[in-house]
């Protein structure tokens, strides 16, 4: 059931086909990252320790990140920034990042010596704020904010949210703007969401609370995945066993999506159920594409801002890069 009814003419007209130009098969954990203008792709070989980068048009290099060292990488993230692809793990001699472009290994950015742990790597958004967790310290646009935490959220405005022990911290630039007693708290560009004593609470960059409502908690599931996606205009809920609800700022429910929420930016919304992947328009709720989900199970989805080029992977490795045709 859509929120808003729309006309065929209007669902024709822009609806397109997703094929697939690029998969890999690989084994482990399914890092991977999409650059929101769609122009790079990038993927974890998580047990062969390799990185692939993939361009719309198919094509494809890939690195192995153990480069010279004596012993495999184990790696902990990737994220794609201005045309590279920001490798996070724990090296032979260091723990820290290791960065490619489609040219190769570009630099490195060590944090600490062998022997530390390398966890979280996180972009907000748009690409312009990047924080990673290493050596039991939190760094954010290269400087240190924080100390032992994890990271769960990071928007485009630069607010930051660590968390431990069910507690939460919001920083900007490393100040603290406040916390709260819970552990499930999401930024997006200057408000926070938290999933408080059976509420859904939306809160100011200052802690001031600007709104609640009573159930609508959200958690983590599998591979870390959100239940709750804000976007600009609408919040995606997923309420569990069940389906996608489309909530406003208020928030007030307005209508429900089939599927778990897997991805959505400021343009669209990426669901999947019984096998199939679907995407929505968020401007009038109208479907957008559709695909089988490939390969034995779902892991991530990563969509363009223009909703023409998807990464998709299953739960244990295998990507794949579709293109609108």
């Amino acid at each position: 059931m859509s929120p808003q009814q729309t006309t065929s003419s209007t669902q024709t007209s822009n609806r397109w086909n997703m094929s697939p130009i690029w998969n890999v098969s690989t084994a482990g954990i399914p890092f991977m990252d999409l650059s929101p203008d769609g122009s790079l792709a990038a993927a974890i070989d998580w047990e062969g320790h390799k990185l692939y980068l993939v361009k719309p048009d198919g094509s494809s290099v890939s690195y192995d990140l153990q480069e010279n060292d004596a012993v495999q990488p184990v790696v902990s993230g990737v994220v794609v920034l201005d045309g590279e692809a920001y490798v996070a793990g724990h090296y032979e001699s260091f723990v820290g990042l290791r960065i490619y472009s489609w040219a190769g290994l570009v630099s490195e950015k060590k944090h600490a010596w062998s022997g530390s742990v390398s966890e979280e790597l996180v972009r907000s958004p748009s690409g312009n704020h990047v924080c990673y967790h290493v050596d039991c310290k939190v760094f954010c646009d290269g400087k240190k904010i924080a100390g032992d935490y994890s990271i769960m959220s990071v928007s485009d405005s630069g607010l930051v949210v660590i968390s431990a022990s069910d507690q939460s911290i919001i920083l900007r630039e490393g100040q603290e703007l406040f916390g709260l007693n819970s552990g499930k708290v999401l930024a997006y560009d200057d408000r926070v969401l938290a999933s408080e004593e059976g509420k859904l609470r939306i809160y100011s960059s200052n802690g001031e609370l600007q709104a609640e409502k009573e159930g609508y908690t959200f958690d983590q599931t599998i591979l870390l995945k959100w239940t709750l996606i804000p976007t600009g205009r609408y919040l995606l809920w997923h309420e569990p066993l069940e389906d996608t609800h489309v909530l406003t700022w208020n928030p007030t429910e307005i209508g429900t999506l089939p599927g778990f929420p897997y991805f959505a930016n400021e343009n669209f919304v990426v669901t999947a159920k019984n096998g199939v992947i679907h995407c929505y328009s968020l401007e009038d709720f109208h479907e957008v594409f559709s695909v089988k989900v490939p390969g034995d199970s779902l892991g991530y989805i990563k969509l363009s801002d223009d909703g023409k080029v998807m990464l998709v992977s299953g739960e244990y490795g295998n990507y794949w890069l579709y293109r609108a045709g």
